[in-house]
């Protein structure tokens, strides 16, 4: 007996593509996205993924290309017979609308007994630890507040599919960091399919399953938040996420670069004829101080420039002696204190062959 074929992705993008008169915000967009996964957009602005988000709620339809949803083609259906609730980043509540009612608008929109509709407010409220506020306005509210009644009602009609835009980015820092771990939380529980379009990394990082990179109306990179920290496909990825620097070199060998001077070894043999231009990338975390031994590789004598004092580290500026070679690494407190390591000294650090990332084009 021939086996099942697989099941459809919950989300099917295929070949998208979005055209404002002669300029293409989206560039023939693929990606598939399973059933209950956080999903998150990220990219500077202008990069499409508003546009994307837009494309899926039917708010703006894309110019060629489909989008299935559970099996559906939903590509040129209008808003109303989408399945999907979704959040602004301004909340969009209706300021004459108590609490109670903002909740209760799209459940009294189609129809649903008063009983039903009441018991489902309640229930929402309860979920996001706002039932003992359901009988006062928006401007009552904090922006925390607001943005949690907005989640509220954009889950009232169990949608299969959340869209949050920009959903955090009118908050505070610490009211921002507090309440993404609770739509995570909230969206786990639920096991809803969620997508977020955001410009903020730490966001996209600590809240996604999968991280959707985009560039000039491009995908750059989809992966999970470790894959796209720690193995960038791209140039433009290393460079947008997270700190990196970069380093000008060639290709002396498959597995061998030289950088200004000095001469690193690379976990993988790169598939470039040597004497090829390259850029290294290692994250400022990344170079290490402490037990550096005969045996280490890529060790270099290096000596201590500006030390900058962050808080939990020091952003500190190293030159390889011998060389023309400068890069940052970011050196903890422990590191720091147990070496006696201060501006001018000098010391040995590693650039470990595993971190070193290698593209055979410059930065974007």
């Amino acid at each position: 007996m021939a086996a099942a074929p697989p099941a459809e992705p919950y989300l099917v993008i295929r070949n998208v593509t979005k055209e404002f008169g002669s300029y293409r915000a989206l560039d023939n967009i693929s990606l598939d996205i399973e059933a209950g996964d956080f999903v998150s957009f990220l990219g500077p602005s202008g990069c499409g993924k508003t546009t994307l988000l837009r494309a899926i709620s039917g708010l703006d339809v894309q110019t060629t290309g489909t989008i299935r949803q559970a099996g559906r083609d939903i590509s040129n259906l209008p808003v109303s017979q989408r399945d999907f609730g979704i959040v602004f980043q301004s909340y969009a509540l209706f300021p004459n609308l108590s609490i109670r009612g903002n909740v209760a608008y799209g459940l009294v929109s189609t129809g649903r007994p008063r009983a039903e509709t009441d018991r489902r407010v309640k229930e929402l409220l309860d979920l996001v630890g706002l039932a003992d506020q359901i009988d006062k306005y928006p401007a009552q509210l904090s922006g925390g507040q607001q943005q949690r009644v907005a989640l509220a009602r954009a889950l009232a009609l169990s949608p299969g599919l959340l869209l949050l835009d920009e959903p955090l980015s009118a908050l505070d820092a610490r009211v921002r960091a507090r309440l993404r771990g609770e739509i995570r939380d909230l969206q786990t529980r639920l096991g809803i399919t969620t997508i977020m379009v955001t410009h903020d990394q730490e966001e996209a990082l600590t809240m996604s399953d999968r991280i959707v990179v985009m560039s000039k109306g491009r995908i750059e990179q989809v992966g999970t938040p470790d894959e796209i920290y720690a193995r960038p496909a791209t140039p433009f990825v290393a460079d947008f996420v997270g700190r990196m620097n970069f380093l000008k070199g060639r290709l002396a060998a498959t597995a061998q670069i030289e950088v200004q001077g000095a001469v690193f070894q690379i976990a993988e043999p790169m598939p470039f004829a040597p004497g090829t231009e390259v850029t290294v990338c290692i994250r400022p975390e990344d170079v290490v101080v402490r037990q550096i031994d005969g045996s280490t590789l890529n060790a270099v004598d290096v000596q201590v420039g500006v030390m900058e004092f962050i808080g939990n580290h020091f952003a500190t500026s190293l030159h390889v002696t011998g060389t023309s070679l400068g890069f940052s690494a970011d050196l903890s407190m422990n590191d720091v204190r147990d070496l006696g390591i201060a501006p001018g000294i000098a010391i040995r650090a590693s650039l470990p062959p595993d971190r070193l990332r290698v593209f055979a084009s410059p930065p974007v």
